[in-house]
């Protein structure tokens, strides 16, 4: 990340820090995510047009300007309720990787925890958790199908 650069606002005339941000997908203009800077977070809003993964943009940064972040996740209790995984129907397809695929759901989640399979911290060239595990996911059905046909026939 590039050091960060005071410009001066207009209207206020107190100087905004800028950083260069680097978009981690595809976005749409007006979306927005937490990014880190000088170890803190904060919140960046995607410019009119969008970005694309790995593109390279200007942001405000407001040290020490708390508030709350972009994802805003709760602390002491669950963001959703118990039943909340019917919220949106029973075709969710979260609802039915929890009940037909468990572990390729766990993959999904160590994935964005950048976590590996085995539940460490995964260095960048380490195999996705979630392709791992939903190949034992399979692996468990067939060797389950031969198994079952081998000791009834």
């Amino acid at each position: 990340m590039e050091p960060a650069v005071a410009i001066p606002m207009a209207d206020k005339g107190v100087p905004v820090v800028e950083v260069s941000v680097s978009a981690p997908s595809h976005l749409p203009g007006g979306y927005v995510f937490d990014a880190v800077a000088n170890g803190q977070t904060f919140s960046v809003t995607v410019p009119a047009g969008g970005v694309s993964r790995g593109q390279t943009f200007r942001a405000p940064f407001e040290p020490g300007g708390g508030g709350v972040s972009a994802s805003a996740v709760p602390e002491g209790r669950w963001k959703d309720g118990l039943c909340d995984c019917c919220m949106f129907g029973c075709c969710h397809p979260a609802l039915w990787m929890g009940i037909c695929c468990r572990l390729a759901l766990l993959g999904q989640v160590q994935n964005r925890l950048r976590l590996n399979w085995l539940g460490e911290r995964a260095n960048p060239g380490d195999q996705s958790p979630f392709k791992v595990l939903l190949g034992i996911t399979f692996f468990a059905m067939v060797w389950s199908q031969l198994f079952s046909s081998l000791l009834s026939g």
